[in-house]
């Protein structure tokens, strides 16, 4: 008998202000992507917003460069 183990990640979830500090972006950025759906978002409590890492990393994408081809 095989046994198949999956691997989950578990998601973090960040504050605006922490995921503004960490993509160098305003929070009003933020904000904005949420409003447009663009970013998704997620309430926990009446005014508290929290944004999954993964859809941080989808939505800031790196631009290639001359260095990138290299690499």
């Amino acid at each position: 008998m095989t046994v198949h183990r999956t691997v989950s990640r578990t998601t973090e979830y960040l504050t605006l202000q922490e995921a503004a500090e960490r993509y160098h972006v305003s929070v009003m950025t933020l904000r904005r992507r949420i409003r447009s759906g663009a970013l998704p978002a997620v309430h926990n409590g009446a005014r508290l917003i929290r944004i999954p890492d993964s859809a941080l990393e989808e939505l800031f994408t790196p631009v290639p460069n001359a260095t990138w081809w290299t690499a």
